[in-house]
């Protein structure tokens, strides 16, 4: 059958790739490149999910599994003294950071509405408020005061936090990141009322002032705005969101290099005297690739063999668990295009008749794009 002598064909170039040039070039079909691209994209499929079973992100609220702050990312939700708007260029967390600017005044309050109901209390509520914050003025000079209040039922009804002493220590013109436990049993809260409840924060507000000589031109930037809690929630949870994105991504991807590869062999043949077809170039460089199927057989197995990645939403510094990932997968990277590199110069060598030695040079030329794309970019 002839799926069955193209999955011979796919599978023999990894372990005896002449032979199975000398068959394949006899009577060269698309069916096994496009063979090995759906292989692709489902080993990719399989690798980003075994990723994904072991990463866990801090629970927080909202929910940051998608990389954003909706509280930030959404101006409409603040009510202010200043001008709010929507900052894409400065920011640190998602897409967008939130701006409140004011002028001829000293002071600048912003408060955000409507967030729900957030638990602050007992062991499965939220234990920290983390934000960012970053402030601009032709004086460069801190905040004197600061104030955070955070809001349960009525606008009476409020815990106060003094922030002034973490303010002293930031500084003007750059992003500060604040964290600030909550709860009962967090310290240097007032509340307001007998009815102001933990279990049940609605809004916040932030308030900072500053000497009268800063009382021009003010600004000021929130960003990675969240509630955290001491749980965390596993990344696999949205896997079957961006299953399409990453059959996409994985087709695209393998399209791209399959077809810029076999252009960049094309002419380099043309320089070297080999003649060939168009449709050949395509098929060795197609057959070459199956070496990004096995990349991604391999990456699986190492995402199952590594220790769970607890990832906080405040994290700086990467732990030793993602600093390994990023290793390991840099080396992929860098290694596994040798071997396709390989590949390609014996399906050349065996289709042009040329010398081993040659064809390994041409076939490195075709693939210095490639490193030069992973120096650069």
């Amino acid at each position: 059958m002839p799926i069955i002598e193209t999955l011979k064909h796919v599978f023999k170039v990894i372990y005896a790739p002449r032979k199975a040039f000398n068959e394949i070039v006899q009577n060269p079909k698309y069916a096994g490149p496009l063979l090995i691209l759906i292989l692709f994209a489902v080993a990719s499929i399989g690798a980003q999910y075994a990723q994904s079973t072991k990463v866990y992100l801090q629970q927080t609220s909202p929910s940051s599994l998608d990389g954003t702050d909706p509280w930030t990312e959404d101006y409409a939700m603040w009510e202010s003294n200043g001008n709010i708007t929507s900052n894409t260029q400065d920011r640190i967390f998602g897409y967008k950071s939130v701006q409140f600017n004011v002028t001829s005044d000293a002071a600048i309050w912003m408060k955000l509405n409507n967030i729900g109901s957030i638990n602050c209390s007992g062991n499965s509520g939220y234990v920290n408020l983390t934000f960012s914050m970053k402030w601009i003025n032709p004086t460069a000079n801190k905040p004197l005061n600061a104030s955070l209040y955070l809001y349960s039922i009525g606008a009476a009804d409020y815990f106060y936090h003094n922030l002034t002493e973490a303010v002293s220590q930031s500084s003007s013109e750059t992003w500060n990141n604040f964290t600030i436990p909550v709860g009962p049993t967090a310290v240097q809260w007032t509340n307001s009322s007998v009815n102001a409840d933990w279990s049940n924060i609605t809004s916040l507000k932030f308030d900072l002032v500053w000497s009268e000589v800063a009382e021009s031109n003010l600004g000021l930037l929130v960003d990675k705005l969240f509630f955290q809690s001491q749980n965390f929630e596993p990344l696999a949870n949205l896997f079957e969101v961006y299953v399409v994105t990453i059959v996409f991504n994985s087709i695209t991807n393998f399209v791209f290099v399959w077809v810029l590869l076999s252009i960049i062999l094309l002419v380099i043949s043309r320089i070297s005297h080999f003649k060939a077809e168009f449709k050949t170039f395509l098929i060795i460089i197609g057959y070459a690739l199956i070496v990004m199927f096995v990349m991604q057989i391999v990456l699986s197995i190492f995402y199952l063999s590594i220790p769970a990645l607890y990832v906080y939403i405040d994290t700086v510094v990467p732990n030793e668990t993602l600093q390994t990932i990023i290793t390991f997968s840099s080396v992929i990277m860098l290694l596994f295009p040798i071997w396709s590199l390989i590949i390609s110069a014996i399906g050349v060598s065996v289709a042009s008749k040329l010398p081993t030695s040659k064809s390994l040079i041409i076939a490195a030329v075709t693939f210095l794009p490639y490193y030069l794309f992973l120096l650069f970019v």
